[in-house]
């Protein structure tokens, strides 16, 4: 007789107290509990070497030995085992009973009844054969013994697993019983599975919504963890791989790596191991190369017997790994959630207990047989209570994230209108003053104190352009298009140039200035040269701005780092006002709202500190604010630069007189502006009265007069109508012109970013003047470039 196909429910297995059994059974209607075959069974080791049944029958010198004598649980193996026993019913009537006789996960289970006249019935069992095969189908290895009145039967079963753990229960069972266990075992299972796979649902719900990948590596991990308990009690077999074959095979141990690897990775990322303890994070990643290493072999090799001891071994790493990133992150006082670590607990110790049952090193019982199902439940539990605390953790924190996001965008309104102001009366004062003293100038013929006049208006038009290049360099900082233009240059003549000019501002207010410069300091270095200037020149400017009274002291110090590296400390020290703590923390920030609020007592945008901050981080360097003990403010700058003591080169805005070249004789200065025409024609007709300087209004009028008359050298603008300067220096530079296309041609240009200098060069353009033109700058180049065009006429 066959039992009806389970129903498919799920649950966890709760054995009664195992009876001792007898060989003779008597009718007893009362009788509700299992019994136990082991005292009367004997077992043959037979190895690796496959007997046959009849081998076995017939062979009385084998060494059969008690069963009793042996562990239940016989560890991973995969020898033959054939065990014997014999059964004698007393009773007149027919009795039928159920035997289970092995892990549902045993590759072959055959059972050889033997009656009183020597005819034999096979039974089958095991997943190595379909499921449809077995002779009792039931997800466990069972078999049907009908005794007749008064019969007797003795039995040889043959086991043989493929590496897995062997455990030999021999419990026999009345049909009502073995039919009520089952009924029982499905409801449990039922709610079990159910209870993992609902919760694996619900956090893969959760992780499309809050987009953290610590809800699906848990999702994941429920679910093949559940997956892998579906395979060890047998299901996994009876419903997903009915017809056996690979995949049934391999089944629990490719869910047991792909759960610990799961595992891993959510503990990785729920600790956020990659920043609070990144060597922790390190090992978590090799402990995952190493089970993908291992699902890799299992999916290859033939032969897997080894894999089961390593999935065993692998699984108490993960859970160390586990164990030791809660003992750190304690150690270094890192708040983990509570109920994260008991249910972590639970889980070890329901996997500690399966792992060394496994391994043979305690006794097997009811409790250590299903050792991981008691810790996963216990684990769901608390887990999923931590987990709903990630939850509320992640809204709050979204919460405050949104309430934060708006009140930044009503500061930067609050900030923006403030900029505004600022912006428009920075720029409207120096802008006054140049308006106001060239009127007077205009109005009359014979001013007095010209030179005084003059010089104010040189004043404010260098702030004005200081301004100016603050938004501009903002601008290029907040595209994140900043580059550093590594040259070499004279270190002590920009130096000097830069604190004298300093050093006049800070005596015109009255302040004492010093300055205190190595004597190891290197003579030329390669670096950015504009950018050291200003970031010097800002915070120069800062310590003699906030400062009314007493001194400015800049002290340089270098250290060499090698041959050709020094590192170059600046020291700034002043006795001004000082940085209130409020301040201290947002000092290098672009735009605060404290800085906007404050009253304004003094000048400024606002974006020097958070300019200099910028191009110190883009040069490797470090930037540090303090406040004196007694007054004002301390900073200290560290830059490091490559030496470069080989060449000498004369720095050519140091030029204060520039001789007249005489192989420039024609210059064609291409611009539309006639302000900046005119400052050109004043700069040459003070210093180049011989030069014979030609205006055109735009490319297209350029290229009009370059067919009637050759040019030695090209000045020429960029932003123009009817034709720019880019299409214009293209055109010259690919002979579609009626001129030298090799014609010398330097750029004059307002916009100096690095994508502008890029794209010249690339066109073909010798150089590059930034405006407002430094006329002896100016000059330098036209002659290094005519003087170069002379040397390949020779050449």
């Amino acid at each position: 007789m066959s039992l009806p196909k389970p129903l498919i429910g799920f649950i966890t297995l709760l054995f009664t107290s195992i009876a001792i059994a007898n060989a003779q059974f008597s009718k007893n209607e009362n009788t509700t509990e299992a019994l136990s075959l082991r005292p009367i069974t004997s077992v043959f080791l037979a190895g690796q070497k496959d007997y046959s049944f009849e081998e076995i029958r017939n062979n009385s010198d084998l060494d059969f030995v008690p069963l009793s004598s042996l562990k239940e649980n016989l560890g991973f193996s995969s020898d033959n085992y054939w065990l014997k026993f014999t059964l004698h019913n007393q009773t007149e009537s027919f009795e039928q009973y159920y035997l289970e006789t092995a892990r549902p996960i045993t590759d072959v289970v055959n059972l050889y009844l033997v009656n009183e006249t020597g005819d034999v019935q096979k039974q089958l069992s095991g997943d190595k054969i379909s499921f449809s095969e077995k002779t009792v189908q039931h997800r466990k290895s069972i078999f049907d013994i009908e005794l007749k009145p008064y019969q007797k039967v003795t039995a040889y079963i043959h086991l043989k697993s493929d590496g897995e753990v062997v455990m030999l229960p021999m419990n026999l069972f009345q049909e009502g019983i073995f039919l009520n266990l089952t009924y029982k075992e499905q409801v449990f299972y039922g709610f079990f599975y159910g209870i993992l796979v609902l919760a694996s649902i619900i956090y893969l719900f959760f992780f499309f919504a809050l987009k953290d990948k610590a809800f699906v590596y848990y999702a994941c991990y429920v679910l093949f963890i559940a997956l892998m308990q579906f395979s060890l009690d047998g299901f996994f077999h009876q419903y997903f791989t009915p017809e056996g074959g690979w995949l049934s095979d391999r089944a629990v141990l490719l869910t047991a790596f792909t759960s610990l690897l799961f595992f891993g990775k959510y503990g990785d990322v729920y600790l956020n191991l990659k920043k609070n303890s990144p060597i922790l994070h390190i090992t978590n990643n090799m402990m995952a190369v190493s089970i993908v290493l291992g699902i890799l072999i299992l999916a290859l090799v033939p032969n897997f017997e080894y894999c089961y001891p390593l999935a065993n071994g692998i699984g108490i790493l993960v859970l160390l790994q586990m164990i030791t990133s809660l003992i750190v992150l304690k150690i270094k006082k890192i708040k983990v959630d509570h109920y994260f670590v008991i249910g972590i607990c639970f889980l070890v110790l329901g996997f500690v207990v399966f792992i060394l049952n496994n391994f043979n090193a305690i006794e097997n019982s009811f409790f250590t047989s299903n050792g991981t199902k008691f810790g996963i439940g216990l684990e769901i539990i608390f887990l999923s209570i931590s987990m709903s605390n990630r939850i509320r953790d992640l809204r709050m924190e979204n919460e405050q994230n949104q309430l934060l996001a708006l009140q930044r965008a009503e500061d930067m309104n609050e900030i923006k209108s403030s900029f505004l102001s600022n912006i428009s009366h920075e720029l409207r004062t120096p802008l006054n003053l140049i308006m106001g003293v060239a009127t007077s100038l205009q109005e009359n013929k014979e001013e007095e104190n010209l030179d005084e006049k003059c010089k104010m208006l040189l004043s404010s038009s260098k702030n004005l352009l200081g301004n100016i290049e603050d938004i501009l360099d903002f601008t290029v900082i907040e595209k994140g298009d900043q580059e550093l233009q590594e040259v070499p240059f004279d270190l002590n003549s920009t130096l000097t140039k830069i604190l004298k000019s300093q050093e006049k501002k800070a005596l015109a207010k009255g302040l004492e200035f010093t300055i205190s410069i190595a004597d190891n300091l290197p003579s030329r270095i390669v670096g950015d040269k504009a950018k050291l200037a200003q970031i010097l020149n800002h915070l120069l400017d800062n310590a003699i701005k906030f400062t009314n009274q007493g001194k400015v002291e800049v002290e340089v110090l270098c250290t060499r780092n090698g041959e050709n590296k020094a590192s170059i400390r600046f020291n700034i020290k002043d006795t001004g006002i000082g940085i209130s703590k409020e301040k201290m923390s947002t000092i290098f920030e672009s735009f605060t709202k404290k800085s906007f609020m404050d009253k304004r007592e003094y000048s400024g945008l606002g974006l020097g500190l958070y300019i200099v901050k910028t191009y110190v981080d883009l040069q490797s360097g470090t930037i540090d604010l303090r406040q004196n003990t007694d007054l004002g403010t301390t900073c200290e700058l560290t830059l490091s630069f490559e030496i470069d003591e080989d060449q000498v080169t004369v720095d050519e805005e140091s030029k204060v007189e520039t001789p007249f070249n005489r192989e420039i004789g024609n210059i064609l200065y291409v611009e539309d502006n006639k302000m900046n025409q005119t400052v050109v024609k004043l700069l040459f007709k003070k210093n180049w009265t011989n030069a014979n300087l030609t205006i055109a209004n735009h490319g297209k009028e350029a290229l009009e007069i370059m067919k009637k008359q050759s040019f030695d050298i090209i000045l020429m603008d960029l932003q123009m109508p009817e034709m720019d300067g880019f299409e214009t220096t293209s055109i010259i530079r690919n002979g579609q012109a009626n001129c030298n296309p090799q014609v010398p041609i330097i750029v004059l240009t307002a916009d100096n970013t690095s994508s502008t200098r890029k794209k010249i060069f690339e066109l073909g353009a010798n150089d590059l003047v930034t405006k407002p033109v430094n006329g002896p700058l100016l000059f330098s180049k036209m002659n290094k470039n005519a003087l170069v065009k002379a040397v390949d006429k020779v050449a």
